[in-house]
């Protein structure tokens, strides 16, 4: 929303305080399936982060109708691929056995990441000259992992370019650069790792 210019408010809810959610929200909220995140504009109401990101894409050019279905599926599967990365950190961070996961996530996912790195050896952006949603869901994903391991992209130079490039963007740059970002935290506080004001 900062990309795209568009007035906003935010609203957290705290773990160990979630009675404000559960009884006051959620009843009230008048989406069909109430959950966290969700987005509010006018009478319109909706949940799921996924949905979310493309609803915003279409508002902003930044999530193109393609002609065919199987770009449209290339487009999907992109979205797709970034997020078992995401879920993958996620079930890294919560549970027991942290450190020991660690090790394995360690071992996959730079394999997994390298995919990325070739595809990024040839366009500017996931899908290619032009940003798409995509685009800001994997940066925060690389962003948070790299908050884990600093040197996660050490042998990846296509991945460190391309997170340059997205930081530099004018109105990405402003915001990370503003009272609004917070790099800590990235979870839950129940979370093995990332859910303090680190």
């Amino acid at each position: 929303m900062e990309y795209l210019g568009l007035p906003y408010e935010t609203k957290s809810y705290e773990y160990d305080a979630m009675t404000e959610w559960f009884e006051e929200d959620k009843p009230k909220l008048g989406a069909d399936f109430p959950n966290i995140p969700y987005l509010k504009n006018g009478d319109f109401v909706f949940c799921q982060s996924v949905a979310i990101l493309k609803y915003l894409g279409r508002k902003g050019v930044l999530y193109p109708a393609l002609e065919s279905p199987e770009e449209m599926a290339q487009l999907e599967a992109l979205i797709d691929t970034v997020l078992d990365v995401r879920m993958g950190f996620a079930f890294l961070c919560y549970g027991d056995g942290f450190e020991t996961k660690k090790i394995d996530f360690m071992d996959r996912v730079p394999k997994k990441l390298a995919s990325f790195d070739k595809r990024l050896s040839t366009r500017k952006w996931l899908n290619g000259e032009n940003l798409f949603i995509g685009d800001f869901q994997f940066w925060s994903t690389l962003d948070f992992m790299e908050c884990m391991e600093p040197k996660m992209y050490e042998n990846l130079p296509n991945l460190v370019r391309y997170k340059k490039d997205f930081e530099a963007i004018p109105q990405v740059a402003k915001y990370l650069a503003s009272d609004k970002f917070k790099k800590f935290p990235i979870n839950g506080k129940i979370a093995a790792w990332g859910g303090n004001a680190e």
